[in-house]
């Protein structure tokens, strides 16, 4: 078949869709209550029946207004202030409309309980506040939003779409829905093919749930409540992060298929953790093989690396710690540098570097002045010299400002055999 008769997707039979109207994320508002009266304990209690009522009446009401939006219900498990009940409210577009679109169940609610005004953000701010405390418990969509987790739930594939979700869809698990909450607002994976940021933040995504996972092990049935948040919002987001290399899983012959994610209600941190250790296997050997090192070293440094890269976790690690996870860094952060420099300063000599890969080394040098000698006749000796010069505090900081980008922008970048629809 030629590309030009070649369908346009011709895996569209077993796939369920994309997301297609996904919006700027900073255009959608997410306002947050406080709802009733501070909790005794952290056991999970029923819904009031207000906040129920409200559930059931929010997604028609925005709806007859047009609206495209979400609702969360959530126990705040900060853990120096008492538990109680959040509501969060998700509106692609000002606060004012927010508030005019949910008016009629919004006021029947504030008739029935006690409500002040907690935070009202973007989408971008809002989601590191839930990682750290949010416990979901209910989670419903209207609009657009809506209609995508339909199409998603009502997919004869959905359940294989969505693997790591292993046992099925229901649009009543809130387990279920982050992830397709992720996925039509969160920043989009696997843009034209894996590239290196792909592969880091893959890393750091099962990276992160291991520590997580083994903090709420460590702390025990006394600190698990506060680490349950962390724990549920980092499977889902690893949950969309998967979604990409399941889906191209499935047009590979002869691989194994994906194993699911622990999500079980009566799973164990260890259960959990062996189910992370067969994913990561999975990966190593589908995707992160020596035949794409480049891919390969980005995924196991952002594993064993996912605290330096993420500032909300770091609050939880000693000094000497901290250190030790530096050091580790290092010899990636060089390395992904070194051939980043390989391939652009090939180009260079070659006449193939783009105006937009010379601007970008530019600025790097800029950052980096080490890197001012290197030119187009640079030896991959000459190269490793002058990253070696490079101290261990600046290496970092440019690892997560600017080699990022620039590997991902100067790197070739591995295409699927799949893309979703």
């Amino acid at each position: 078949m030629t590309e030009s008769t070649r369908p346009a997707n011709e895996y569209s039979g077993f796939l369920p869709p994309r997301f297609q109207k996904r919006p700027d994320a900073d255009d959608v508002v997410v306002k947050t209550w406080t709802v009733g009266d501070a909790l005794e304990d952290h056991n999970v209690p029923d819904i009031p029946a207000a906040l129920s009522l409200f559930f059931d009446l929010v997604a028609p009401a925005a709806g007859r207004a047009d609206a495209t939006g979400f609702a969360m219900l959530w126990l705040d498990r900060h853990p120096h202030e008492a538990p109680g009940w959040r509501l969060s409210i998700g509106h692609v577009g000002s606060e004012d409309d927010l508030e005019m679109a949910v008016a009629k169940p919004l006021a029947r609610l504030v008739d029935a309980m006690p409500m002040a005004n907690f935070e009202c953000e973007s989408w971008h701010l809002t989601r590191p506040l839930w990682r750290k405390r949010a416990e979901p418990v209910k989670l419903v969509f209207w609009g657009d939003f809506a209609k995508h987790a339909r199409a998603i739930l009502g997919h004869s594939d959905g359940a294989s779409f969505y693997q790591p979700l292993g046992a099925g869809l229901r649009s009543d698990d809130v387990a279920t829905m982050l992830p397709l909450l992720e996925d039509m607002l969160g920043d989009p994976f696997l843009k034209g093919g894996m590239g290196f940021e792909d592969a880091l933040r893959l890393g750091v995504a099962l990276g992160r749930a291991h520590l997580i996972e083994s903090w709420i092990e460590a702390g025990g049935a006394e600190k698990e409540p506060y680490f349950r948040p962390m724990k549920i919002w980092h499977q889902a987001w690893l949950a969309n992060a998967l979604i990409d290399p399941a889906v191209a899983s499935l047009a590979m012959s002869g691989k194994p298929p994906m194993p699911a994610l622990d999500f079980a209600r009566n799973s164990t941190p260890a259960s959990r953790r062996s189910a992370l250790d067969d994913l990561s296997s999975w990966l190593t050997e589908v995707f992160f093989t020596d035949e794409y090192p480049a891919l390969r070293n980005a995924f196991v440094a952002g594993v064993q690396n996912a605290v330096w890269l993420d500032s909300d976790l770091q609050q939880y690690l000693q000094p000497q710690q901290r250190s030790e996870i530096l050091q580790g860094l290092m010899p990636y952060c060089r390395w992904f540098l070194a051939m980043a420099l390989y391939n652009h300063l090939g180009n260079l000599a070659a006449g193939t570097a783009r105006d937009d890969q010379v601007a970008f080394y530019a600025t790097v040098v800029d950052a980096l002045p080490e890197l001012a000698p290197l030119g187009e006749f640079a030896t991959q000796r000459d190269i490793e010299q002058h990253i070696i010069r490079i101290d261990a505090p600046r290496a970092a900081s440019a690892f997560d400002t600017l080699v990022l980008p620039f590997c991902d922008l100067l790197m070739p970048r591995r295409q699927f055999d799949a893309t979703r629809s």
